[in-house]
């Protein structure tokens, strides 16, 4: 199945203390919507219109509503410029089915779309839509691996508007052949949106120039990672749950000494404790085959979440590795064992409740933060 990488930059206008260009994503293991709004004008209220309009269109695209829907409730609630007589805010809109590979992208009033497959910027059939007087385009495309979205505001295309060198602005033809150059050199797509953001604040310089976003959806096959924590609370659940690590799509981890000695006695294979990676910080990992990761259990997970909140940087092997692995995937599930260990017990919390779930909980909270799909199974 596929997925998305979003990546994007912004700037706002010099002498503003907020962007008035918003990006807004929303991420399940079946979809991608990302949405890019331009207020007008800058400041606080150009960001509170483009909010409001990504806000709107980002929800309800992926809750499947039509888009004549969608465009009527945001034309409706969005004011209209009386001096200049266009909308307080344009919008582009990308909606991605990692299912089926159905891709359209709706754009309002938008200045950049661009689609990259293959070593070339491809040109995208557009379909009109009249919604309340309104001109609505939707390009629909059939996506695949390495394809590649842009999103850009014309604060990247009007940069440099008025200098001896761009008179007109940047512009979109060098603004194609600035990112051709660069994604042939093999540039990560995250310093390419930073680099171009950077650009147009090299080129607005002694002017006031305006708010500039760069977004990009990249287009890959997705990465899954299941692990498994802690024993079933029911003895007769320890196959079902082991059945269900091993048959998991990609990566997989055993988080817990009783968890991994479940497992051996379930596959009838044995972990090899890994005596070098033993430290002051936390126990050794285990190496077992068809398995990517072995671990201990609460002292780990009590270090990756400490991690996570910058509260520690102090981290052992297993939680290192550990962390690589979610870093590095997009659908992460954790299957947890409901057996509670009374050492792990935390007075804070109900009888009923222990220190393992809890970290797990609030991990999955800080994962999702992070633009990750993250399922809890309990057993």
């Amino acid at each position: 199945m596929l997925t998305s990488e979003i990546y994007y930059a912004q700037k706002n206008k010099a002498g503003e203390e907020v962007c008035g260009d918003t990006v807004k994503v929303k991420k399940t293991e079946e979809k991608t919507v990302v949405s890019v709004s331009d207020g007008l004008g800058s400041g606080i209220k150009a960001s509170i219109l483009s909010t409001l309009t990504a806000s709107m269109s980002t929800t309800m695209v992926l809750n499947d509503v039509p888009i004549s829907e969608v465009f009527s409730s945001i034309i409706s609630t969005l004011p209209t410029c009386k001096v200049r007589g266009i909308s307080y805010a344009t919008l582009a809109t990308c909606y991605v089915n990692h299912v089926t590979g159905d891709c359209h992208i709706f754009e309002y009033d938008f200045p950049i779309v661009l689609f990259y497959r293959d070593g070339q910027f491809v040109e995208l059939e557009k379909k009109e839509h009249k919604i309340q007087g309104r001109t609505v385009l939707e390009s629909s495309i059939q996506i695949k691996p390495d394809d590649v979205v842009f999103l850009m505001t014309d604060g990247i295309s009007q940069a440099g508007m008025g200098s001896a060198k761009y008179p007109f602005g940047f512009g979109i033809e060098n603004i194609k052949y600035e990112l051709k150059n660069l994604m042939d050199n093999k540039v990560d797509l995250e310093s390419i949106t930073n680099h171009l953001v950077r650009l147009a604040e090299a080129l607005d310089r002694g002017s006031k120039g305006d708010d500039a976003t760069v977004c990009a959806i990249k287009i890959r096959e997705r990465r899954n990672l299941t692990i498994m924590v802690g024993p079933p609370e029911k003895k007769e659940h320890d196959k079902i749950v082991v059945e269900k690590l091993m048959n998991s799509e990609g990566k997989k981890v055993i988080c817990g000494g009783t968890t991994s000695q479940i497992v051996e006695k379930i596959l009838g294979k044995k972990v090899e404790i890994d005596f070098s990676s033993i430290s002051e910080y936390s126990p050794p990992i285990g190496h077992m085959e068809g398995v990517d990761l072995v671990t201990e259990g609460i002292i780990t997970l009590s270090q990756v979440f400490r991690y996570y909140e910058n509260q520690d940087t102090t981290l052992g092997v297993g939680a290192q590795k550990l962390i690589d692995l979610l870093e590095e995937s997009d659908i992460i599930t954790f299957l947890v064992g409901r057996a509670i260990n009374p050492a792990h017990q935390n007075p804070l919390f109900s009888h009923d409740i222990s220190l393992k779930f809890r970290i797990i909980h609030d991990l999955a909270v800080i994962l999702q933060q992070h633009g990750k799909v993250v399922k809890i199974e309990y057993f």
